[in-house]
């Protein structure tokens, strides 16, 4: 009966499944066929606890399920993935569709904060984070959303100090990038320098904030302006950001940082 239940839910659901759930499937089935064999042909000795072993592999299995199954069914989890595919409205449908008498959720309400920004709905977006805040006032990464959300507005003396205290809530160290860049739109060259140098370790794989990095630190007179293959790379993301934030001050400054990095390539 375990067996049939197990292969019907498997057959059913693991489209679905993420890779870390498929990946942890794969071992335990691998586990528990090498159980059942050791169960029914192996040396005597070892048959009856390789058996219960094998009974235990397929209690650990229902678990997996069960786990793979409610983060599949969790509208959190579904918004989570469509706003990492960058399908903003399908987040936000989810979770505003999300009854407010339930349990408050403040990753919810920053995921739902966040949606709006990068649908440009700005006070929605300041409305939820406030929110998430007010239920947990050091959450880092409320803090950063919020001081993401006055950098993307043109409030950089307020992105500037929303950001500093998600890093002294522990804020990953990448989000000195943002925080270079309210300092370096506020004038505050000493400390944007500092700031995008703390962040440079952490973007060897994102090759659009680095470019910004690499060009920021360049217009103060910090290293050599991007490389080619660098502008390829990060270019198109900064235009997206700048017609999506075009009617901001912050829009403006990602319209001309474009320019200057378009000018010298031309120059070099």
């Amino acid at each position: 009966m375990m067996l049939r239940h197990l292969s019907r839910d498997l057959t059913r659901r693991l489209p679905e499944w993420d890779a870390s759930n498929r990946l942890a499937l794969a071992i335990a089935l691998v586990l528990l066929i090498l159980m059942l064999a050791l169960g029914f042909t192996g040396p005597p000795e070892i048959q009856w606890p390789a058996r219960i072993g094998a009974f235990g592999l397929l209690l650990s299995l229902q678990l997996l399920f069960l786990w793979a199954n409610r983060r599949d069914a969790s509208p959190y989890h579904q918004a989570q993935r469509h706003f990492v595919a960058g399908e903003y409205g399908r987040a936000r449908a989810l979770l505003e569709a999300i009854p407010e008498r339930s349990r408050v959720s403040v990753d919810a309400l920053v995921l739902l904060g966040n949606t709006y920004r990068h649908l440009g709905l700005y006070p929605a977006s300041r409305r939820a984070l406030t929110q998430a805040l007010q239920h947990k006032p050091r959450h880092h990464l409320a803090l950063f959303s919020a001081g993401k959300l006055h950098l993307v507005c043109g409030e950089y003396e307020r992105a500037r100090d929303f950001i500093a205290r998600a890093l002294e809530a522990g804020a990953p160290p990448i989000v000195n990038f943002e925080q270079g860049q309210s300092q370096f739109l506020l004038g505050e060259h000493g400390p944007a320098i500092e700031s995008l140098n703390l962040a440079g370790p952490r973007l060897a794989e994102d090759s659009p904030l680095l470019l910004m990095q690499r060009h920021l630190l360049f217009q103060l007179g910090q290293g050599e302006r991007p490389g080619e293959w660098l502008i390829d790379a990060g270019r198109v993301y900064w235009r997206d950001e700048a017609a999506k934030h075009a009617g901001t001050a912050y829009g403006a400054h990602l319209r001309a940082a474009l320019d200057e990095i378009a000018a010298g390539r031309e120059s070099a």
